[in-house]
């Protein structure tokens, strides 16, 4: 069974309930508001035990769609993002499983994306990297919150100050993603992992997952606008 969304957001299902969803483009993968809408409405499928997002060969994405935000200006910028973390929180606290396939480069928005899973795959060769600052951009509070949840601790300040990028399996030693494999062996992967999750106790799955992010997810919804607001001051309007 497949269907494919208004935005380039494909899906398809497996035996086992594993929602796989496709970001393509044909490019670099690009994120406005249309396709966090579709991110946020895939989760309301009923037939799924657990979901994997990928994106197509070579990139997760790039990252937010500059050429949208340049055509819309600053009030678009502010929406864009609350819509952004709106996204991640949604994503960060589904109850049930949720898997990144991270097919290749996964910078900034795409490495928010996948902290906001679960697990994360990521794709030898590729990079990875909270590079906000440089752009003179400041990391959203959303940003943050999964940081603090997935990066070491000894590793936050040296990566995120200056907006390192790094290698896939630097990634991973510093907690941005899981593991890494081939790139031709991400998806499959990531599926395997996903039917894993979802073959434990749903119950006691997403509670323990309501405990360790609800509070944090709430308190980033709680000032989501206010902070997107203090971070674009700076922009022309």
């Amino acid at each position: 069974m497949s269907e494919t969304t208004s935005v380039p957001l494909a899906r398809t299902i497996d035996d086992a309930g594993v929602v796989t969803l496709t970001l393509d483009d044909g490019d670099k993968n690009a994120l406005e508001p249309a396709t966090f809408a579709a991110l946020i409405d895939a989760l309301d499928d009923d037939e799924a035990t657990a979901f994997v997002l990928a994106g197509r060969p070579g990139i997760l994405t790039a990252g937010l769609n500059v050429k949208w935000m340049a055509a819309n200006g600053h009030d678009g910028v502010q929406d864009l993002l609350v819509r952004f973390g709106e996204c991640l929180m949604t994503w960060w606290t589904e109850p049930r499983p949720t898997v990144c396939a991270a097919t290749g480069h996964a910078i900034a928005a795409g490495t928010m994306l996948a902290m906001a899973c679960d697990h994360a795959v990521a794709a030898e060769g590729s990079f990875w990297g909270l590079t906000e600052t440089r752009i003179d951009f400041e990391i959203p509070e959303f940003g943050l919150a999964l940081a603090r949840a997935n990066v070491r601790a000894d590793r936050m300040e040296d990566l995120l100050l200056p907006g390192q990028r790094i290698d896939a399996a630097a990634a991973v030693e510093a907690g941005f993603a899981d593991e890494v494999v081939a790139a031709d062996e991400v998806v499959t992967r990531a599926q395997a992992h996903a039917a894993q999750l979802a073959a434990l106790p749903a119950r006691a799955y997403a509670g323990t997952k309501h405990r360790l992010r609800g509070e944090a997810a709430e308190a980033v919804r709680r000032h989501l606008a206010a902070d997107i607001d203090a971070l674009t001051t700076h922009l022309t309007p």
